[in-house]
Parts: C-alpha cells; sequence; structure tokens
C-alpha cells in the first residue's frame, strides 16, 4: 500500500495580501534603514551635510542660469524659489533612486532568508525622508535671510511630501524587479532624472510655460507635488486645484502600478537576482 504523497510547493508572497506581515517586519525595516544610511555618509568627510548641500547647490545653479542668464522671475527671490522646488524635487530623485536599485544592491540577502521583499524599497525610501528633514532645516534659515517665513501652509508638508514619496517609490518598486532582469534601468535612471526634471517646474514658474504646453506639465504628478511644497513653504504662493488633483491621481496610480508589478515579480527574485 503507498503512502500518500507530500507535494510542496513555492507560496504566493504575502506583502501586499497582508500588511501586517510588513508591520511584523518593522525592526527590520528600520535596521535596513539604518544600514543603508551609514553605508552612504561612510567614509566621507562631510557626512549628513551632502544632504543639504545638494538641494541648495542645485537652487544656486538654476537661480544663475534661469534669473541671472535667462531673466526669468518668480515674484520672490530666485534663489528662495529654486530651493523650494528642488527640495521635493531632490527627495523624490533620491527616492527613486534608491528604490530602483535596491533589489541588485541587496541580491545577497535574497536567496538566504524569508522576509518581505518589498522592505528593500522601503528602506532605501526611508533614508531619502531623513535626508530631507535635514535639507528642510537648512532652508528655514535661508527664508528667515529673505524674510519670508513659511506661514500655516507648511503645516500641509507631510502631504506633499508622502505624495512625492508615493509617486517616486511606486515607480522606483516597479523598476527595481525590471532591474533585476535587465541593468539597463540602472544606465537608463540618470537621463530618466535628467528629463523628468527638466519637465517640472524646479527652476522656472509654471506660469512661464504657454498656454498650450501647460495642461502637459500638469499632467506631470511631480509637477503638482513641487508647486504643493512651494505653497506650503513660500507666503501667499498660489496654488492650482488642477494640479493637487494631478498629484494624488498620479501617486495613486503610480503607487498602486508599481506595487502590482512588485507583486508580479517577487517570487522570481532570488532565481535572477
Amino acid at each position: 500500500m503507498t503512502g500518500a504523497a507530500t507535494i510542496i510547493e513555492c507560496g504566493a508572497t504575502r506583502s501586499l495580501r497582508n500588511p501586517r506581515e510588513l508591520w511584523n517586519y518593522r525592526e527590520l525595516l528600520a535596521l535596513l534603514a539604518w544600514r543603508d544610511f551609514r553605508v552612504r555618509y561612510r567614509q566621507t568627510a562631510l557626512g549628513a551635510t551632502w544632504a543639504i548641500l545638494e538641494p541648495l547647490a542645485t537652487a544656486c545653479v538654476l537661480t544663475l542660469l534661469f534669473h541671472a542668464i535667462a531673466r526669468l522671475e518668480a515674484g520672490y527671490p530666485y534663489t528662495l524659489f529654486c530651493c523650494a522646488g528642488a527640495l521635493p524635487w531632490t527627495f523624490c530623485a533620491r527616492v527613486l533612486r534608491g528604490t530602483s536599485v535596491s533589489l541588485t544592491a541587496n541580491a545577497g540577502l535574497l536567496g538566504k532568508a524569508y522576509f518581505p521583499r518589498l522592505l528593500l524599497p522601503a528602506s532605501s525610501a526611508a533614508v531619502a525622508f531623513v535626508d530631507l528633514g535635514f535639507a528642510l532645516l537648512a532652508y528655514l534659515p535661508l527664508a528667515l535671510y529673505f524674510g519670508l517665513p513659511p506661514g500655516w501652509a507648511a503645516l500641509s508638508l507631510p502631504l506633499w511630501i508622502l505624495l512625492g514619496a508615493a509617486c517616486a517609490g511606486g515607480i522606483g518598486a516597479g523598476l527595481a524587479v525590471i532591474n533585476v532582469r535587465f541593468r539597463d534601468v540602472s544606465h537608463a535612471m540618470p537621463l530618466l532624472l535628467q528629463l523628468w526634471m527638466l519637465l517640472t517646474p524646479v527652476a522656472y514658474p509654471l506660469a512661464s510655460v504657454p498656454d498650450r504646453w501647460r495642461w502637459l506639465m500638469v499632467l506631470n504628478p511631480l509637477t503638482g507635488v513641487v508647486e504643493g511644497m512651494r505653497w506650503a513653504l513660500l507666503p501667499d504662493y498660489p496654488l492650482s486645484p488642477a494640479v493637487v488633483v494631478s498629484a494624488v491621481v498620479g501617486a495613486l496610480v503610480a503607487l498602486a502600478g508599481g506595487l502590482l508589478l512588485f507583486h508580479a515579480g517577487e517570487r522570481e527574485l532570488a532565481d535572477i537576482a
């Protein structure tokens, strides 16, 4: 009499079906984020100061090109205007860069033990939040220098930060799975970010874009994130409802699409990473 056969199959990944599992691994998430933060600034003379220098240097260069040379005006001190736009852009770019390579950078962990693979892009995004915190602390003295400190609208900062993180993190999570199989993503990322920055009103006012092209700018979800951050940081800055809707809808679509793509390719990561 033959015994019953036991078939062992790979179960479906559960990180999206059971969000509580991510919460159960929160300590591992904190550990991975702390490791990524230490690795980023290890053996650097300036350390976390780089988190402040990048948006400030970007704002100064953009002021030189678009204000001093191209003679664009923004209704605010142009350096402060560019800095208020560079802060969310730098944050989103860091989230996108970090999450898109998070799986290949941690390929050695994928085949050793089980944990929700979504923790890897999430830990990379968490480091960008810390960098943004340092940059926002540096923005306040600059705003006080120009006599334009943020008002009550600054209470909305968490909303715009979360929208930017959802948009960039969702796209980055989807690209992370593609990057495991096609490393072209890593090579294309600098070009993608350069083009995306030019199509986002970081260095120029949205009102300076001709009407026939402005609707295309509004479709860019990061336009709403940048404009929202400016509304929160610059007193009396105008904010169009259309860019708010675009930011919310774009962030939700990017997050949902990226997570679904990540979930679809999650089971094969250990085999091809």
